[in-house]
């Protein structure tokens, strides 16, 4: 989907009801209580608003770890325990993507300047659109490529829209709905804001006055769904936020920053997970496993091979920012040596 008109303000952007399970909290195993078997979700999709919805997931992840504690080692290139796998008519995104942030909430400038910064500087330290495709060695979303070179498809390339406008500034719970209800907002203030041919993601980041109310730090950490317009069908949107230290241990994988905020840390790492899914899965029918996890599910809080300075862990340095990202699942489904441990196709950058 091409946006070539750029007439995004003639309508209401509507959510479609629907959205992912979220990037897991740190603590997830606390919720793999109970019986869960395979059945109990079998597609990446829950159901909009609802604040348990992530947890029968939640508890088929458990399942998951327990299966994959009790099998052997396996060998690097070797076929990984519970492979993810192409569904339906297996639709990706392709084509020019911008990546467009919407700030919501009681941001101030400079922060707003900064995480445009730090979070921009992961789509383009290897170069612009439209020539900054992911299947550049090295890239943080190559881990994707399989996800389309496998298929006969061509690996999309991704650009960041530098986008400073502040929305909602009084903003404090943010349901689901109200989510894609800003992105109408910004869509409607900011009508020209995508690049031409380009296919939009919408990044709601909401202040830390804001909260997410169907599971931030309590079930999720980010996730993505979609919704329309009358003049446009299926625009991708991710949902992540800026948050308090009451949000550390849930979403945060070290407190003390490379960047100078652990939150920005938290949520570069979060948003690449959700961008990894949004373009292989974008609408929650193409590519999961048997218990609804995604590519980026499936590693989530994984980190592979890390370096340690000044207190704090990266494992990727993009230009002069260092990063602890998280790894992403490959469509091969071959262990990797980061993933060895826990026969996983687990890596940072492909």
């Amino acid at each position: 989907m091409n946006n070539t008109s750029n007439r995004q303000g003639d309508d209401n952007f509507q959510y479609s009801g629907l959205r992912s399970n979220g990037f897991p909290v740190r603590n997830w195993a606390d919720f793999a209580q109970g019986p869960a078997s395979a059945t109990q979700r079998t597609a990446p999709i829950t159901q909009g608003d609802q604040v348990d919805g992530d947890l029968p997931w939640l508890r088929s992840l458990g399942l998951a770890a327990r299966q994959a504690a009790g099998v052997a080692k396996s060998v690097v290139g070797g076929p990984a325990v519970n492979p993810i796998t192409c569904h339906g008519t297996c639709t990706t995104l392709s084509g020019n993507v911008s990546l467009i942030p919407v700030w919501v909430g009681a941001w101030a400038p400079a922060d707003v300047t900064k995480w445009n910064t730090v979070l921009g500087n992961i789509v383009t330290s290897l170069g612009t659109a439209p020539a900054n495709s992911i299947a550049k060695p090295g890239h943080v979303f190559n881990t994707n490529s399989l996800y389309f070179t496998t298929k006969g498809k061509v690996a999309p390339s991704l650009q960041w829209v530098n986008s400073t406008s502040i929305t909602a500034p009084t903003a404090v719970s943010v349901t689901d709905a109200n989510v894609a209800t800003y992105i109408n907002t910004f869509i409607t203030a900011n009508p020209k804001i995508v690049p031409a041919g380009t296919t939009p993601i919408y990044m709601y980041i909401g202040a830390k006055s804001t909260r997410l109310t169907s599971g931030f730090g309590t079930s999720y950490c980010g996730w993505h769904s979609f919704g329309t317009t009358l003049s446009l069908k299926n625009v991708q949107y991710v949902a992540i936020q800026d948050f308090t230290a009451n949000y550390n241990a849930a979403c945060a994988q070290q407190i003390i920053s490379p960047n100078g905020s652990t939150s920005l840390d938290a949520m570069a790492s979060v948003m690449t997970h959700e961008i990894d899914e949004t373009i292989t899965d974008p609408f929650l029918n193409a590519w999961y496993d048997v218990y609804g996890s995604e590519n980026a599910d499936k590693c989530a809080w994984t980190f592979g091979a890390t370096t340690s300075t000044s207190g704090y862990m990266y494992n990727i340095q993009l230009g002069s920012y260092k990063y602890l990202i998280q790894q992403n699942w490959l469509a091969n489904n071959l262990i990797t040596a980061t993933g060895l441990s826990t026969s996983s196709a687990c890596s940072v950058t492909g």
